[in-house]
């Protein structure tokens, strides 16, 4: 059976954005970046710009938190391509 972990409509991924920094732990992510764009690796930061949260990767990749589509098989709810 396959099943999709999804946040609420509305949630937010900055627990797991955190917890996965403060564990040192690999982070798969989908982010919107003129199209659906992958990154992996551990995350180093995260920060504040212009009144959003974002994260760093360990290869410099800055991604804002609000253009996450999934992180580690967990979904927005506004994603729908799987």
């Amino acid at each position: 059976m396959d099943t999709r972990i999804t946040l609420p409509k509305g949630g937010d991924f900055y627990p797991f954005v955190f917890q996965l920094f403060e564990k040192k732990e690999q982070a798969a992510i989908l982010y919107e970046d003129n199209g659906v764009t992958r990154a992996n690796g551990i995350i180093v930061s995260i920060f504040e710009r212009d009144g959003k949260r974002w994260l760093k990767l360990e290869d410099q990749t800055e991604i804002s938190l609000d253009k996450l589509y999934a992180l580690n098989g967990v979904f927005s709810a506004e994603y729908s391509e799987c």
